[in-house]
C-alpha cells in the first residue's frame, strides 16, 4: 500500500502568505495609478478652464483696443481743430486791427502800427530757430509773447524761446524761460519737455543734486512721456516696461 505524502505545512503557510502580499501591492499599485489618472485628469480641466479664461480676456482686450482706436482718433482731431480754430482767432484779430489801421489811415492820414497774423509771427521767428538765427528768433519769439501772451501758440513760442538760449550756450537764461513754461502755461503740452531742460539746464549748471531731483519729480509728475523714459536714463532706473 503505498504511502500518501502530505505538504509541508509551515510551507503551505509560507507561500499562502506569499501569493497573499503580492496580491495586496498589486491592489495597491492599481489604485494608485487609478489616483494618479484622476489627478491628471483633474489638473487637465483646471487647464482647460484656464485657458478658456485667458482667451476670453485677450478678446477682452482686443476689443476694448478696437473701442479706444476711434476715440484717440476723435480726440486728437478734436484737438487738432480747437488748434486751428485758435490760430484762426488770432488772425482774425489781426486782421480786424489791419483793417482799422487801414480806416484810420484812410480817415487821418496816420497809419497805425499793426504786426503781422500770430500765426505767421511764430512761423517767422520758428523758421528762423530752424535755421540757426537765434538771435532773431529770439526776437521774434519775444515779440510774439508781448502781442498774444495767451495766444494758441504762445506755450510753443515760450518753449522754443528756451531753446534758443540753450543752443547758444547760456544755461541760466535758457533755464529762466523753460521755467515760464511751467509757471505761465502749466497744462499745456510742452511742460515735460521743458522740466527736462531744465533739468539739462542744472546740470550744465553744476546742479547735480538739483537736476537729479528735478529729473525724478519729472518721472513722478509724467510717467509716460517721452522725456521720463530719457530721464530714468540719466537717473539710471527701470522703467514701467521692466515690470520692477
Amino acid at each position: 500500500m503505498q504511502k500518501t505524502i502530505y505538504p509541508n505545512k509551515f510551507l503551505v503557510f509560507a507561500l499562502c502568505g506569499f501569493i497573499a502580499a503580492g496580491l495586496s501591492g498589486c491592489l495597491a499599485t492599481s489604485q494608485e495609478m487609478v489616483d494618479l489618472h484622476d489627478d491628471i485628469y483633474q489638473l487637465q480641466l483646471k487647464l482647460n478652464e484656464v485657458q478658456r479664461n485667458q482667451a476670453d480676456l485677450s478678446s477682452k482686450m482686443d476689443n476694448l483696443s478696437t473701442q479706444l482706436g476711434p476715440l484717440n482718433s476723435q480726440l486728437q482731431e478734436t484737438t487738432n481743430r480747437m488748434s486751428l480754430l485758435g490760430q484762426r482767432l488770432d488772425d482774425v484779430e489781426s486782421n480786424m486791427s489791419q483793417r482799422m489801421n487801414k480806416l484810420s489811415e484812410q480817415l487821418s492820414g496816420t497809419a497805425l502800427t499793426v504786426p503781422p497774423p500770430p500765426s505767421e509771427m511764430y512761423r517767422l521767428a520758428y523758421s528762423d530757430f530752424s535755421s540757426g538765427k537765434y538771435d532773431i528768433a529770439i526776437v521774434g519769439f519775444k515779440a510774439y509773447l508781448d502781442k498774444y501772451p495767451a495766444g494758441e501758440l504762445a506755450n510753443l513760442a515760450q518753449y522754443y524761446l528756451g531753446e534758443c538760449y540753450y543752443s547758444q550756450s547760456s544755461w541760466q537764461n535758457a533755464y529762466a524761460q523753460f521755467d515760464l513754461v511751467e509757471k505761465n502755461y502749466a497744462a499745456s503740452s510742452s511742460v515735460p519737455p521743458a522740466r527736462l531742460k531744465k533739468a539739462l539746464c542744472l546740470e550744465l549748471l553744476g546742479k547735480v543734486k538739483d537736476s537729479r531731483e528735478l529729473l525724478a519729480r519729472l518721472v513722478k509728475d509724467f510717467p509716460n512721456s517721452p522725456e521720463a523714459a530719457t530721464a530714468r536714463e540719466k537717473l539710471n532706473i527701470p522703467g514701467p516696461a521692466d515690470g520692477k
